[in-house]
């Protein structure tokens, strides 16, 4: 009798469609919300390091440096896919929306130092991302839609909002001739 069952599950199989998908040829559809790999948009990203520090296995770099209007430029930007786990805690803590998945999930190397991307190549991806989707970041929207100027400081701000006639983005912050001249200002007043 157990063998009887066991060849109707078989003949039931048989008669099903294959619910396999031929993968080089046929690609399934990634959900939106899936943690696949990381895509950094340098456009939306102001230097703020925030998604360094959110990360668990420290595969992030930044390294700014200040202009002299006050911004942050971004010196270096890299990551290291080889120790990064998907966890999304970087896209997560980033108030700009700078880093966000949804990269490609195919991204197998044969050299595993390929892995380690700077921002060129970082960059590169991210440009490549935006061309194949006309321009739509992988949350589906455009940067007309979110744009990068805010109108609320986040947590890391310790600078005024900038506003329409602003700096574009809160990362405006004083340069060292403002500072010098604010701080005899105050002093001598």
């Amino acid at each position: 009798m157990g063998i009887m069952r066991g060849m109707m599950v078989t003949l039931r199989h048989i008669i099903r469609p294959p619910i396999t998908v031929n993968y080089p040829e046929v690609e399934r559809n990634v959900p939106i919300r899936a943690r696949t790999n990381l895509l950094w948009f340098e456009e939306r990203c102001t230097g703020c390091s925030t998604c360094a520090q959110a990360c668990p296995d420290g595969c992030i770099l930044v390294e700014t440096a200040p202009r002299d209007d006050g911004t942050m430029e971004i010196v270096r930007y890299e990551i290291d896919f080889r120790i990064c786990m998907y966890c999304g805690l970087c896209t997560e803590a980033c108030p700009y929306q700078a880093i966000q998945a949804g990269g490609r999930y195919d991204d197998a190397v044969y050299d595993f130092t390929e892995l380690y991307r700077n921002r060129g190549a970082l960059t590169a991806r991210a440009q490549e991302y935006l061309a194949e989707h006309d321009g739509r970041y992988p949350n589906g929207q455009t940067q007309d839609e979110n744009p990068l100027l805010t109108s609320m400081p986040t947590a890391r701000s310790r600078v005024p909002v900038a506003g329409a006639a602003g700096p574009f983005g809160p990362q405006h912050l004083p340069g060292r001739a403002e500072r010098a001249g604010g701080s005899d200002e105050g002093d001598g007043a």
